[in-house]
């Protein structure tokens, strides 16, 4: 619906609109393809269909799957539109002469000092900005979001209003697209050979290292997960993945509190008047429901310290830091 409502606010404002779908893990009969192609043919709409499948399983399943199998959490949809989403829709529109690149995102842009800054949708409950924390420059400045301005029940109702009810009715797709709602820890077995090393049982030990049980596959666990060693370790959760030696380490909940974090895969604006000495909007997950946090950063010798007002609990190796002032993100980093 988010994108099929963005082409048409476009034609309304008096764009030319060409449509793009990427064709990623299913194949082209896909009903979520179908209908692209379907509202393309009636707005009289130039579409074309994006190929990807192999680009897709090389940089973003297979990171998924190294990720999990180094001990750390994955977050492909960042991943995604770094390395697919972004890039193939941008060489499609250099091809076909395209000056800008539309998305279905809850999200804005703004520029301050000659510089581009993803910013916040004004919807709270759908703001995808988190997301998009590591677009270049070049792309933002060529992004357009239609939806940035719209609440979800406004987008909904525009459908309706347009008479695209099977559109407006539709159930929301929600999560990572390629696991289609299913744990991932059943994707993930089911794309591991049945006796790959990781899926074999391990120890979970405490943070002394003394045993108190067993686990059934470390990559199955994440930092501050309770559920699959209450059994052997009550009280605690999950507080490190040493994967090297597939041992999970247990530990009390307490533990996974902190106020400070070092990123060295880090994106900053190079304005530092939008960061130095500024309380700044850090936030460690994306939709969900955790909560934002107050702080600050510096940078030295290519590291970029996020200092948190108060404690933070359970942030997670792999996961994004998105740090924002006023609502558009100045940086962000991987954990």
């Amino acid at each position: 619906m988010d994108s099929s409502m963005s082409a048409v606010l476009l034609q309304h404002q008096g764009y030319e609109v060409i449509g793009a779908t990427l064709l990623t893990h299913t194949d082209a009969t896909d009903s979520s393809i179908v209908a692209a192609q379907e509202l393309a043919k009636k707005r009289h709409i130039e579409h074309h269909l994006i190929d990807c499948r192999t680009q897709f399983r090389e940089s973003v399943i297979q990171y998924f799957i190294d990720e999990y199998l180094n001990g750390r959490t994955p977050n492909p949809c960042i991943r995604c539109n770094e390395t697919i989403k972004w890039k193939l829709l941008l060489e499609l529109a250099d091809e076909l002469q395209c000056q800008h690149i539309a998305t279905g995102h809850y999200a804005q842009k703004t520029q301050i000092n000659k510089q581009f800054y993803i910013k916040k949708g004004v919807d709270p409950n759908k703001d995808q900005s988190y997301f998009l924390w590591n677009l270049k420059q070049t792309t933002i400045a060529r992004a357009l979001f239609p939806l940035g301005e719209l609440h979800k029940h406004e987008v909904r109702a525009l459908a309706r209003q347009l008479g695209y009810t099977h559109i407006a009715d539709k159930k929301e797709s929600m999560g990572v697209c390629f696991l289609s709602g299913t744990d991932y820890r059943h994707y993930l077995a089911g794309l591991l050979e049945p006796h790959h090393p990781a899926l074999n049982e391990g120890l979970v030990v405490d943070e002394k290292q003394q045993v108190l049980g067993h686990h059934d596959g470390y990559p199955f666990y994440t930092i501050g997960q309770r559920r699959g060693i209450e059994g052997v370790a009550k009280g605690m959760c999950v507080v490190a993945i040493d994967a090297k030696s597939k041992q999970l380490i247990a530990g009390k909940r307490d533990s996974l509190l902190c106020s400070l974090v070092k990123l060295n895969d880090f994106k900053l604006t190079n304005d530092q008047t939008q960061w130095m000495d500024k309380p700044l909007f850090i936030r460690i997950r994306g939709l969900d429901s955790v909560p934002g946090y107050w702080g600050r950063v510096n940078v030295k010798d290519d590291c970029l310290t996020v200092i948190f007002d108060s404690d933070v609990w359970a942030i997670t190796p792999g996961q994004s830091i998105v740090i924002y002032t006023n609502d558009y993100i100045i940086g962000g980093g991987i954990v």
